[in-house]
């Protein structure tokens, strides 16, 4: 009896273990499958593996930009037309209205809507008020209305006493830019005149005028021009005034160049000759400048008084 005991008690033992060993296998497994099918954590998000790396990489980011093209006006100094770079400097607009060859009026890309008077030229006058249709004015202005409709890029110099935007106007693309300015003297629709104050192109423009002048091309040719800007030959810096000086560049310049802006006239004095020379007070604003001969200053569109 005790051996037949003995024996049923070592098979339940073996019955409870096998019982329980199933026990814990079972949840063995539920807890394997919830680690597969659970979310991923925190620290899985913050991966740097390449898969977190590509993830992290489609964000848009910000950079902080300096520099002076950022912070400045219009800064590269164009010495040519070509290879200008044109679009990146001034502001673009469609030309709306032209009111005579160097006058014009662009709508700005901003809405905004300026009245621009061309730099470093003088067309002849189709809409003075006390004055009348001038030679090949209305040549000049009709020329200009070709850009009725088109996309111009402006680069402006401040305003005039009419508070017209003093403008340099581009017209194409960076590839085949044409400076406005430049165009209407190669054609001999414009004389050069920088009024004592030339801009960034005026090297480039005073150079067209001179080869329209010798050409004879456009008023050059049907004209008589009482300001003819006879060509100077071109003098070393600090020699002479070809083009007018703001300030006296030697003693020997004694030759003042006044404008008289109330009358619209253009005269020089030379000293002992001109009963006015002492009384003229040279006025940069007003486009005064200094001569070393009565050529420069006769080529500048001044006369002498009395004439």
């Amino acid at each position: 009896m005790k051996l037949i005991r003995n024996i049923v008690v070592v098979l339940a033992l073996i019955l409870l273990g096998l019982v329980i060993g199933l026990a814990l296998g079972g949840q063995e497994e539920e807890r394997g499958e919830a680690v597969r099918t659970s979310p991923p954590t925190a620290t899985a998000a913050s991966s740097t593996g390449p898969e977190a790396t590509s993830t992290r990489s489609t964000a848009p980011t910000v950079t902080a930009i300096s520099g002076s093209e950022e912070t400045s006006t219009p800064s590269p100094a164009l010495t040519g037309m070509e290879g200008s770079g044109a679009g990146s400097e001034g502001a673009w607009g469609m030309v709306v209205r032209v009111a005579d060859g160097d006058t014009l009026t662009v709508r700005f890309d901003n809405g905004a809507e300026e009245t621009l008077r061309l730099l470093d030229i003088d067309t002849p006058e189709t809409v003075h008020p006390s004055k009348p249709e001038e030679c090949f004015g209305a040549q000049a202005s009709d020329y200009t209305k070709r850009l009725m409709g088109q996309r111009v890029r402006v680069e402006e110099k401040g305003r005039d006493r009419y508070g017209r935007l003093l403008s340099y106007v581009w017209t194409g693309d960076d590839e085949g830019s044409v400076l406005w300015n430049v165009r209407l003297l190669e054609e001999g629709l414009a004389v050069y005149n920088d009024y004592g104050n030339p801009g960034r192109y005026a090297d480039i423009s005073r150079a067209a005028a001179e080869k329209a002048l010798l050409a004879g091309v456009g008023l050059w040719s049907a004209c008589e021009i009482e300001e003819n800007p006879t060509p100077v030959a071109t003098q070393p810096v600090g020699a002479g005034c070809p083009q007018g000086c703001v300030s006296q560049p030697d003693p020997s310049c004694r030759i003042k160049g006044n404008v008289n802006t109330t009358r619209d006239t253009k005269i020089y004095h030379v000293e002992g000759e001109s009963s006015s020379y002492g009384r003229v007070n040279m006025k940069e604003a007003e486009g005064d400048l200094w001569f070393c001969t009565r050529a420069e200053a006769e080529a500048n569109g001044f006369r002498a008084p009395g004439r």
